[in-house]
């Protein structure tokens, strides 16, 4: 026969707090991912560097690009400031904008047509600002659009996802 043995928990008052901070850096170390939702014209900080998304507009044309009939060209500006200590490349195409909830509702900007566009890469140094015009097509009946950016770790988990929701 088995004889089933307590553990001896001592049942004093620092005990019990010392077990709830551990539960507590359980959950908050499970649940480490964030998600920022923000507005047009507000900064939204990352881990390496602070974007803001303003002056989304429809365009009926821009030079260079042939909107098709059942689409609409949206522009808006983008711009990235390195946060950090050191050097950063920033790509356009690291911001993704999303229109829907379907698995095909989202794409990225156009490339860069001219000087006011936000170029494909560029490097930012410290305390250093850029971006610029971004120009997306959306489905014409859009009416909102979302500016999406997701934060991975050096591991590929993610460590936040960050959200501008547009109204068109």
């Amino acid at each position: 026969m088995y004889q089933v043995r307590r553990a001896m928990i001592p049942k004093n008052k620092h005990f019990r707090q010392i077990r709830w901070t551990a539960i507590f850096l359980v959950l908050l170390l499970a649940g480490c991912a964030k998600t920022v939702r923000a507005k047009p014209d507000q900064t939204v900080s990352t881990a390496l560097f602070d974007f803001a998304v303003s002056e989304a507009q429809p365009l009926t044309e821009y030079p260079g690009v042939t909107v098709p009939e059942d689409r609409r060209l949206i522009s808006l500006m983008l711009t990235v400031t390195n946060t950090g200590a050191e050097t950063l490349p920033v790509f356009a195409r690291d911001f993704q904008f999303q229109w829907g909830e379907g698995a095909e509702d989202f794409g990225c900007c156009l490339d860069a047509l001219d000087d006011r566009m936000m170029p494909y890469a560029q490097d930012l140094a410290a305390g250093e600002s850029g971006g610029g015009l971004v120009l997306v097509l959306v489905p014409r009946d859009c009416t909102a659009l979302t500016v999406a950016y997701e934060e991975q770790r050096a591991d590929g988990t993610s460590a936040g996802t960050y959200f501008v929701e547009v109204p068109l």
